[in-house]
C-alpha cells in the first residue's frame, strides 16, 4: 500500500482562509532534522510514504513529513487549485508554523517532480526568514521531455476546444481536463505499477484553475531559482525517467553556488524503486550539512 501510516501520523494546518491542509509524518517529534516533502501534480502525500517509514528507522534523529498541496491528496475540493499564489502560500505558513512549533529543529523543504518547482518558489520567498536549511529535488520537474510537453498540451487543448464547441459554462472549481499520465510514466514495476492504478487519491481530471496555478508556479520558479542565495541544494535524478528532461534540468540548476546532485538508475517513481538508496541519500544530505 502507499498509505504506510496511522490517523495518529496525519495532522492539519488550518490556512487563513479556513482550509485544511493535511499532512503526514514519520518519526519523533523531538528529531533534530525534519524534511518536508511536496508531491507532484498528479499524485499526494502518500507516494512519499516509502520514503517516510525508511527515514525514520534509519535515523531517528530526522523525522519526514509529506505534505497535500491544496486540491490534492487528503485535502478538499480535489483537483483545483483557485491560483498558485495561494498554493505556495500554504506551504510557506506551514513550514513557518512547524519552524515555530519546533525552534530547534533544522528543516529541510523538498519536492519531487513538480513539487520542487513549489518548493523552490516557496524557498525563495521564505531566504531571509531563517526557516529552512536546505533545500532538496527529486526528479525536479521543471522542464518536461519533448514527448510528456506535447501530450499535456494537447490534453488541455482538446479538453478546453470540447467546452468551446458545445458552449458550455463550467463551474470554476469543477475538474474536468483530463491529467495525461499513465502509471507507466512513473514505473515499471508490476507491483508499483498496480498501487498506482488503484490509487483513489490521485488526480485524474483538475480544474482550469489548476492548470494555470501550474503554469503559473512553473513560470516563478525558473526566476525564484536564482534568488536562493547560498542555501545548500541537492538534487537526485532518475535515469530512466520518462518525464524530464534530465539534461536540460541538470543544466539550468548548475548556476547555484552550492550544488550537488546524484543519480539513481530508476523510472520517475524512484521513491517506490529505489526507496533504500534514495533514504540514505536524503539521510546523508542532512548529514553532510550538520558538518
Amino acid at each position: 500500500m502507499i498509505v504506510q501510516t496511522t490517523l495518529e501520523d496525519v495532522h492539519t494546518f488550518e490556512q487563513p482562509d479556513g482550509y485544511l491542509t493535511h499532512y503526514r509524518i514519520w518519526g519523533a517529534e523531538s528529531a533534530a532534522d525534519l524534511v518536508v516533502m511536496l508531491h507532484g501534480g498528479m499524485s499526494h502525500s502518500g507516494w512519499q510514504a516509502p520514503l517516510g517509514v525508511r527515514l525514520a528507522e534509519l535515523d531517528a534523529d530526522v523525522a519526514f513529513a509529506a505534505v497535500d498541496l491544496r486540491g490534492s491528496g487528503l485535502n478538499a475540493v480535489r483537483g483545483h487549485i483557485p491560483n498558485g499564489e495561494l498554493a505556495v502560500a500554504d506551504i510557506a505558513l506551514l513550514l513557518r508554523s512547524l519552524k515555530q512549533s519546533r525552534p530547534n529543529t533544522r528543516i529541510h523543504l523538498a519536492g519531487w517532480c513538480f513539487g520542487a518547482q513549489v518548493a523552490t518558489v516557496v524557498t525563495a520567498g521564505l531566504a531571509d526568514r531563517d526557516v529552512l536549511a536546505s533545500l532538496l529535488m527529486v526528479c525536479p520537474g521543471f522542464f518536461f521531455n519533448d514527448r510528456y510537453s506535447d501530450i499535456l498540451d494537447r490534453a488541455i487543448d482538446a479538453a478546453l476546444d470540447v467546452v468551446e464547441e458545445l458552449g458550455i459554462t463550467v463551474e470554476p472549481a469543477r475538474p474536468f481536463i483530463q491529467v495525461p499520465m499513465r502509471p507507466v510514466d512513473f514505473t515499471d514495476s508490476a507491483e508499483w505499477l498496480a498501487v498506482i492504478g488503484d490509487d483513489k487519491l490521485k488526480l485524474s481530471h483538475v480544474t482550469v484553475g489548476t492548470i494555470d496555478a501550474w503554469e503559473e508556479i512553473a513560470v516563478k520558479s525558473e526566476t525564484d531559482y536564482g534568488q536562493l542565495g547560498e542555501l545548500p541544494v541537492r538534487a537526485v535524478f532518475a535515469t530512466q525517467d520518462k518525464l524530464v528532461d534530465n539534461d536540460r534540468v541538470r543544466t539550468f540548476l548548475e548556476s547555484h553556488p552550492d550544488l550537488e546532485t546524484h543519480d539513481l538508475d530508476a523510472g520517475h517513481a524512484v521513491q517506490f524503486e529505489q526507496t533504500e538508496a534514495l533514504t540514505r541519500l536524503v539521510a546523508g544530505f542532512v548529514a553532510e550539512l550538520k558538518r
